[in-house]
């Protein structure tokens, strides 16, 4: 796989996160935004200290934006932070560059195993610097699948895993993992969440697709409900099962 010397900054910013984690005894909410844990600000100081010196902006879901470097890093500190307070060993620093062109390099990392989910435009994704490819699978028969949000009905699938980190649980579908990750029950994500994720996907050779074809590549404050799978085809077939 090439190599994008920012990648060299986005592994400092989640080494960052990792050491300032490991370092932090709160616990609970922050009592700032609702939903926002202390650990959320300590994850986000340390890692917006490096991305903001190293030239880029910054677009985070704890501090919003900052910085006015041409490139825009957008950061999720902790995606599935109720799992971090709880002691739940699911959850990730996700990080996506976007130049003029979109997505140009992200960074998943697995804060409580340390692997490290990344993608370069047009050069695939690794995990752990080893390539990764999607499971391939087109139709349900035998597909685990990744839901956030409550399912309403029985699917057909073989399996479902509910797990609270959606850029880890996307990232499994990069994998091959999973086969497949749904939004339902009204559920949504914003960008921070799934930017990072997305571009590993995709460069995986995954689809993401969301609600009314609203576009996914935004660095704003705006949810989104996308879906994911291995293939279009998969992405489809579960758009039905959930609807967008």
């Amino acid at each position: 796989m090439a190599y994008d010397p920012l990648q060299a900054v986005l592994r400092e910013a989640a080494a960052a996160v990792r050491s300032a984690l490991a370092g932090y005894e709160g616990h609970g909410l922050s009592g700032g935004r609702e939903t926002q844990y202390g650990l959320d600000l300590v994850a986000d100081q340390a890692a917006c200290t490096v991305l903001l010196g190293a030239g880029l902006s910054v677009f985070s879901e704890e501090s919003g934006r900052q910085g006015d470097g041409e490139l825009l890093a957008v950061i999720d500190p902790v995606d599935g932070s109720t799992n971090a307070d709880r002691g739940i060993p699911f959850y990730c620093v996700s990080i996506c560059v976007l130049d003029e062109q979109g997505p140009r390099v992200s960074l998943v990392e697995g804060l409580p195993t340390g692997v490290i989910y990344e993608a370069m435009r047009g050069h695939g994704a690794t995990r752990d610097g080893t390539p990764i490819s999607t499971s391939g699978k087109t139709e349900e028969t035998g597909i685990m699948v990744g839901v956030n949000g409550l399912l309403t009905e029985r699917q057909p699938w073989a399996q479902f895993r509910t797990m609270g980190s959606a850029a880890l649980e996307m990232c499994l579908v990069a994998d091959g993992a999973l086969d497949g990750y749904v939004q339902a029950g009204g559920a949504s994500l914003h960008p921070w969440d799934y930017l990072g994720a997305l571009l590993i996907v995709e460069e995986a050779g995954g689809y993401v697709a969301a609600e009314s074809d609203e576009p996914l590549i935004v660095a704003v404050d705006e949810p989104r409900r996308p879906v994911v799978a291995a293939t279009k085809e998969l992405a489809e077939l579960l758009s039905k099962r959930c609807p967008l």
